[in-house]
C-alpha cells in the first residue's frame, strides 16, 4: 500500500487536492506528463526536465488512486487511464534512455514485450469474438495481479534511477537500476503469461447479460 493511500498521511495529502479535481483529470495530466518528458528527452540534452516531468508523473500516479477510493470516484475511465499511463511512461523512459544510449534496443524489446499485453490481450479477444459471431465489445477486463504490480512499480524505479544516473553520472546507482529494470522485466514476462492464459481460459470475459442464455 502506498504511503498516499494509507493511514492519515494519505487523508491529508488527498485533502489537498480541490474538489473540483477529478482523478480521471489527474490521471490525464500524468498522461500528459509520461508524453512530455519522452517529447523534451528526446528533443536533445534535456534530461533534467525529462526527469522532473517523470517525477510528476510518478506522484500522479499515487494520487489519483486514493483520491478516486476516498471520495468514492471509481470509473470506468479511470480503470482505463491508470494502467494506460504507467505504460506510456514506462515506453517514453524507455525511448529517452535508448536515445542516450544507455538502454539497448535488446531492453527496450523486452519492455515492449512485457508490456503488449495490454493491447495484445483485446485484439485477440476481437478475432475470437469474431470467429463466434459475438459482439467485439465490451473489451476483456484484464485485472492487474500482485506480480502485474510488482512488475510495474520495479519498471518504473529502475528506469527512472537510470534517468537520474544518466544525468549524474552515477555508475554506482545504474548498475542497481539496471538490475531492478531486468529483474521487473522477468517478474512481467511470468505476469504477462499468466494473462494470455487466463485470456484463452475466457476468465476476462463479460458475463451474460441477466435473463441471457
Amino acid at each position: 500500500m502506498s504511503l498516499v493511500s494509507s493511514g492519515g498521511f494519505g487523508a491529508w495529502v488527498v485533502s489537498l487536492v480541490p474538489p473540483w479535481i477529478s482523478p480521471n483529470q489527474i490521471s490525464l495530466f500524468r498522461l500528459a506528463c509520461a508524453v512530455a518528458m519522452g517529447v523534451v528527452g528526446l528533443s536533445g540534452d534535456y534530461l533534467g526536465w525529462a526527469i522532473i516531468l517523470g517525477l510528476f508523473a510518478s506522484f500522479s500516479d499515487l494520487l489519483d488512486g486514493a483520491v478516486a477510493r476516498r471520495r468514492g470516484q471509481v470509473t470506468k475511465l479511470g480503470a482505463f487511464l491508470d494502467p494506460l499511463g504507467d505504460k506510456v511512461l514506462a515506453v517514453s523512459a524507455s525511448l529517452v534512455l535508448l536515445y542516450h544510449g544507455v538502454l539497448s534496443a535488446w531492453a527496450l524489446a523486452a519492455i515492449l514485450a512485457v508490456e503488449a499485453h495490454a493491447l495484445v490481450i483485446p485484439l485477440l479477444h476481437m478475432l475470437r469474438q469474431n470467429r463466434r459471431q459475438a459482439p467485439l465489445w465490451p473489451a476483456p477486463k484484464v485485472k492487474p495481479s500482485r506480480l502485474g504490480k510488482y512488475k510495474t512499480f520495479g519498471l518504473a524505479s529502475g528506469l527512472g534511477f537510470q534517468l537520474i544516473a544518466a544525468w549524474a553520472g552515477w555508475h554506482w546507482l545504474m548498475v542497481g537500476a539496471k538490475a531492478v529494470m531486468w529483474i521487473s522485466i522477468l517478474v512481467g514476462a511470468w505476469a504477462s503469461a499468466s494473462y494470455y492464459r487466463d485470456w484463452y481460459a475466457g476468465r476476462f470475459d463479460e458475463p451474460p447479460a441477466a435473463g441471457g442464455r
